[in-house]
């Protein structure tokens, strides 16, 4: 009765009444080990492992044979969270009598909370009927989840990393099939691996079907654990879903309390792009600032006084310096990344995160010198290949590019990162269509005339030997001047090669102007030895640049050009051009110009750019002896400013608007100088990566010979490809 007792009052928490008990029971019944057994594995209960621990080895110690003592102790490690040291107890105890029952119980139990499925299922398999069908189906579902654990881990070679998912995939299918048919019974058994399996087919990096499967168990009132969401938010948000991502993911953290920093960082990440990828940069700026507050620079492992550097700090540290990236601050971006390369030269995921921001900054150069000293480090990282593949693209090395895209697509085609540069390089490979119309309204412009219109298209192959593009063309500009209206036709076919620092391409070209039809011819050739400078040159027969009034008084020109541009980065260049036209009524005209932009103010959804425009000309022939507009010398100096505002940006697609205004003075020979003021509001739609359009409006005021003028200027364009 005193043993029921003592049992009851443990039973009901009441430990002190069960302590008092058992202890009664000690001094009453010294022979009944039930009552010692039952002291030491209440003292467990209770909150005294300490103590409960030290009676159990002592009872192991004095005899060291007897399976129960070892279970005690067993007991008193397993409360105390020790699953290894009470593994090692239950199968001492398994080893003196393994024919007991409730020893091979004990042992199995043991196994599988030290995280031995497989071998406790070994062992309920030699016994039989000791373990109950639900728990036979925990055992199960216990290995195929370790599978999946062990799937999830990027330590396998790349031949086997989907083994192991394929393998739970294979025994959580097998498994449905088996348990699904007992109805209510394993219901809840049947529950778990379906949340599991969500797992696995993230691990096998099958996005789509984890979260068809997760909307199925939803839509059919399964409730889904918290542990899996993690992973059903990053499938939905790989499937550009980042607003079905968000709630998921901050669930997933917000019941993570057990998991490890590594789980938690992968979450928050996770939340992070989610966050900035559905416009909510701010948030997710927050939010991972304040995961990153919350890990350790430096780790101590016990027993080792060396102190060793947090790689998950590092981690964090180096998406946080991405981020200033997605928000258009290229200067922050690269100045945290550089200070991580010193402090790290030789890791190369810092290199890889540099060399994106370098491609931002158009030095791709850069870019390059930086992937291949992370390439000595890990060669065949996707990461570092990836990137090595997107600069080639860049640097217009095409045949690395596509070396490079085979290798990745043969090695890792469901990585996203591949299929991203899969589709750059399918996009590379298509037609592309380019159309530029304008329309104009002047008072009589002496230039322009009144009326004007244009329309230029032209037509690129799809890249011929990598390097070649064959292109053809057509045009019309029509403006109407006092002397009557001026018609000009042309069509064009030619070549462009384009490699790594070098763009040429020629062409042939048929005119008609009213005067027959003439053949015209033009070549150009652009040098780029250096992420800062380039150099150009080009040449025409019978230019295409001829003023239209010109043309309409059979008066065509030759031309000769070359330029030369720096490139600080995406903020800063200026481009010197200069050109000489050769009319064939004797005039010559020499121009040139210096163009330049600086970038004032950037942030994530506006740009402001200072402009300048300084040109000057200058003709042989004596002013007002031509058909055209020929003053002696003239200079128009223009400064402006031209601010780039999004309304709306989601992956490629991009809707942009612009402003433009600016005010210098234009001077000319013998008529003196005046003012010039232009304004102008654009907007620029990148629909996808394949199409693009938009248009501007400017209205200008300038002096022409004297006289005030006003020109208004209506211009679209588009690029297709296909």
């Amino acid at each position: 009765m005193l043993l029921q007792e003592a049992r009851a009052h443990r039973d009901a928490r009441e430990w002190d009444l069960a302590l008092a008990r058992f202890r009664e029971g000690e001094e009453r019944f010294p022979r009944q080990a039930a009552f010692t057994y039952g002291y030491v594995m209440t003292l467990a209960d209770a909150g005294k492992p300490d103590d409960s621990i030290r009676l159990a080895r002592g009872l192991v110690a004095d005899k060291a044979g007897d399976a129960d003592r070892h279970l005690v102790l067993e007991y008193a490690y397993e409360r105390n969270r020790q699953p290894y040291a009470a593994l090692e107890q239950a199968s001492q105890a398994y080893d003196l009598a393994p024919e007991r029952a409730y020893v091979a119980r004990a042992y199995i139990l043991a196994q599988q909370r030290a995280g031995l499925p497989q071998a406790a299922l070994r062992t309920a398999q030699i016994h039989p009927g000791t373990l109950e069908a639900p728990q036979i189906r925990a055992l199960q579902a216990d290995i195929a989840a370790q599978l999946t654990r062990a799937a999830a881990t990027e330590s396998r070679g790349e031949a086997n990393r989907f083994t192991l998912a394929d393998q739970a995939l294979a025994m959580y299918d097998q498994l449905l099939s088996q348990w699904q048919p007992l109805g209510p019974s394993a219901q809840a058994d049947v529950d778990r691996i379906r949340a599991d399996r969500l797992q696995a087919l993230h691990a096998r990096h099958r996005m789509q079907d984890v979260i068809a499967d997760y909307e199925n168990m939803r839509a059919h009132g399964v409730a889904v654990p918290d542990y899996v969401l993690g992973d059903v938010g990053a499938a939905y948000l790989s499937m550009r879903q980042p607003e079905q991502a968000e709630p998921l993911l901050r669930r997933a953290l917000a019941t993570a309390n057990g998991h490890d920093d590594a789980s938690r960082l992968s979450d928050t990440t996770t939340l992070f792009y989610a966050l900035t990828e559905s416009g909510q940069g701010q948030v997710a700026r927050q939010e991972l600032d304040a995961a990153a507050d919350t890990l350790p620079t430096w780790l101590y492992d016990k027993g080792d006084p060396q102190r060793q550097p947090n790689p998950l700090k590092l981690d964090a540290a180096q998406t946080q310096a991405l981020s200033a990236l997605d928000e258009g601050d290229t200067l922050k971006s690269q100045t945290l990344l550089d200070e991580m390369v010193d402090a790290a030269p030789d890791n190369p995921s810092i290199r890889t995160a540099r060399s994106v921001v370098y491609r931002a900054r158009d030095l791709p150069r850069e870019a390059e010198r930086d992937l291949k000293i992370a390439e000595s480090q890990s060669p065949r990282s996707i990461d570092v290949e990836v990137n090595q593949a997107e600069t080639a693209l860049a640097l217009q090395e095409w045949h690395q590019a596509r070396l490079l895209r085979d290798d990745l697509m043969s090695r890792a085609p469901e990585d996203a990162a591949v299929q991203r540069l899969a589709r750059e390089w399918a996009v590379h490979n298509m037609a592309e269509w380019q159309v530029t119309a304008g329309r104009g309204v002047t008072t009589n412009s002496p230039v322009l005339g009144s009326q004007d219109w244009s329309v230029d298209t032209t037509l690129y192959s799809p890249p011929l030997a990598e390097n070649w593009r064959i292109f053809t063309g057509t045009g019309h500009s029509e403006a109407k001047f006092a002397e009557g209206t001026g018609h000009y036709q042309w069509t064009k076919a030619g070549v462009q090669w384009r490699g790594r620092d070098i763009t040429a391409q020629a062409e042939a070209s048929d005119n008609r102007y009213g005067h027959g039809a003439k053949t015209g011819a033009a070549a150009s050739i652009f040098v780029t030895p250096t992420d800062h400078w380039q150099i150009g040159a080009g040449a025409a027969f019978l230019s295409r640049d001829t003023p239209l009034r010109a043309l309409q008084h059979d008066i065509t020109a030759n031309s000769l050009e070359a330029s030369l541009r720096w490139r600080g980065d995406e903020r800063r260049e200026l481009t010197l051009s200069v050109r000489s036209s050769f009319f064939s009524d004797g005039n010559n005209r020499l121009e040139a110009a210096l163009n330049g932009r600086q970038r004032l103010y950037t942030a994530s959804r506006l740009k402001v750019d200072a402009l300048l425009n300084l040109s000057a000309s200058r003709n042989t022939a004596a002013e007002g002896t031509a058909q055209y507009f020929n003053p002696k010398s003239d200079l128009t100096v223009l400064p402006a400013l031209q601010l780039t505002h999004t309304l709306h940006e989601r992956y490629e697609r991009r809707w942009e608007q612009q402003f433009l205004i600016g005010a210098g003075s234009y001077t000319q020979q013998h008529f003196g100088t005046g003012g010039v003021v232009t304004v102008g509001y654009g907007q620029r739609y990148h629909y996808s990566d394949t199409l693009e359009f938009g248009f501007m409006v400017t209205g200008t005021s300038r002096p022409y010979d004297g006289q005030r003028e006003r020109d208004y200027q209506f211009l679209i364009n588009m690029t297709y490809r296909f």
